[in-house]
């Protein structure tokens, strides 16, 4: 069983997102970089937000099995030439699709933490083993109290218990990995549908060196 980190091109990128009323609604309006290596219009484009995404490419992952997710309208602006060197914002439709971090709590109770490899210091330097959810979640408690006492996690590994669901296509771990990962039947679907500038990677070596102390190792239980 091989699950991906999903990652997004920065060749087509949004500068900045503003909030406006747009017939009533609040929707984000995304500005794009005005600059030829950044403003490909992308099926998917890179953002802040998890995604901003044309309606072709929403199709798919509303085709799979994910975890809940938010779905609102987007306008996309990006100078385009009108005449000679004059510009002016040519306005498109998407969506912004998130995954918020709550919508992800069950995903933990996947986590076989005796065979992760998750650790915490802290502020003596002392090293403790994580052998729970609870146990992160009580230590970020602590980290908000008034106390001397604090604590660093460190996730090098995490192991996927029986309950892990396989017919999941799209799922996070928010407090052990930046990553969002999706199955291969999802990232089978993305390719066939030619999805632009998009990539995969399974395995640490695949990502920039800036990243990969925020994507551990992951495996399943046999």
């Amino acid at each position: 069983m091989t699950y991906y980190t999903f990652h997004i091109d920065d060749s087509g990128a949004i500068e900045d997102i503003d909030e406006k009323i747009v017939n009533g609604q609040k929707i984000p309006v995304c500005k794009m970089y005005d600059d030829e290596e950044f403003n490909n219009l992308n099926d998917i484009l890179h953002s802040i937000n998890d995604y901003i995404l044309n309606e072709r490419a929403l199709n798919i992952f509303k085709d799979c099995k994910t975890i809940p997710y938010e779905l609102r309208n987007a306008k996309v602006l990006r100078k385009e030439k009108v005449l000679g060197f004059l510009k002016r914002y040519t306005s498109y439709n998407y969506y912004e699709l998130t995954f918020p971090d709550q919508n992800a709590a069950y995903c933990y109770d996947w986590i076989d933490f005796e065979k992760s490899d998750v650790s915490a210091t802290d502020n003596s330097q002392q090293k403790l083993k994580i052998t729970s959810h609870q146990q992160v979640l009580d230590m970020i408690k602590e980290n908000k109290s008034d106390s001397e006492l604090s604590y660093s996690i460190e996730t090098r590994k995490i192991v996927f218990n029986q309950q892990f669901d396989t017919e999941i296509d799209l799922f996070k771990i928010p407090l052990y990995s930046w990553g969002i990962y999706i199955s291969e039947r999802l990232k089978n679907k993305l390719e066939q549908s030619q999805i632009t500038d998009i990539g995969f990677a399974d395995h640490k070596e695949q990502l920039g060196k800036v990243w990969k102390t925020y994507f551990p190792l992951v495996e399943f239980s046999s």
